[in-house]
């Protein structure tokens, strides 16, 4: 059965997986997060709103329809290899370190003033297939579930060895949380899932709205 693509290099987890996609060019997924950082510090409001306003997957941003506020500055000449699922992800990112730093501790900011976004994270009774409510769905349970693994994927830098390596430990979670499902994503595309996953999580936790899975879930095999 075949089950959450990430990358080659999972090959060798205990878990199998189906034919990887190539990994995402790191330029791209830096400038992304760069991109994130910087809009989100120098205008948070338009950052939030991007995240309620932008479409959850698609290619490149067309920045004749974006609006960047206050941080219209922050565009540069890597701003034209941005997608928008990383864009989503670089943003969700930089909130999350801002507001939260770990899970499990108190917000930095005021439950209030939380950044309130909506993704698919609701299961589908009819069980129908559909690729990104698959891909969020398996990001809220890695996120909850694994908080610790979330965390260090959040600290490290898109693109980069110990970005894979942490990827390669949650492949049990990747594989347990996708279920039956046979959808392929790549590894910039669970990146930004995860990033956004992780926030939404945190929020809805503080604002009395769920609890988390904890570390009471533990995919089979793992200790």
């Amino acid at each position: 059965m075949k089950k959450l693509v990430v990358l080659g290099g999972l090959a060798a987890a205990a878990v199998a997986f189906a034919t990887p996609a190539q990994a995402n060019n790191a330029s791209p997924a830096e400038a992304a997060a760069a991109l994130g950082k910087c809009v989100v510090k120098a205008d948070r409001g338009t950052a939030v709103s991007l995240l309620k306003s932008l479409p959850l997957t698609g290619g490149q941003i067309d920045w004749s329809s974006v609006s960047l506020g206050s941080a219209v500055k922050c565009r540069d000449a890597s701003s034209g290899t941005v997608t928008v699922s990383a864009l989503r992800g670089g943003l969700a990112q930089e909130l999350f370190k801002r507001d939260f730093v770990e899970f499990g501790v108190q917000p930095q900011r005021a439950l209030y003033d939380l950044a309130a976004f909506r993704l698919p994270v609701e299961k589908d009774l009819m069980g129908v297939e559909d690729p990104t409510k698959t891909l969020f769905l398996t990001a809220d349970c890695v996120a909850r579930s694994n908080p610790s693994g979330t965390e260090k994927l959040i600290k490290s830098a898109p693109g980069s060895d110990q970005e894979m390596k942490i990827f390669e430990s949650l492949a049990p979670w990747l594989s347990a949380c996708q279920g039956a499902s046979q959808m392929a994503y790549g590894r910039g595309e669970l990146r930004s899932a995860i990033m956004q996953a992780a926030y939404h999580v945190n929020a809805r936790y503080w604002n009395g709205d769920m609890t988390y899975a904890g570390p009471s879930f533990r995919p089979e095999g793992v200790r």
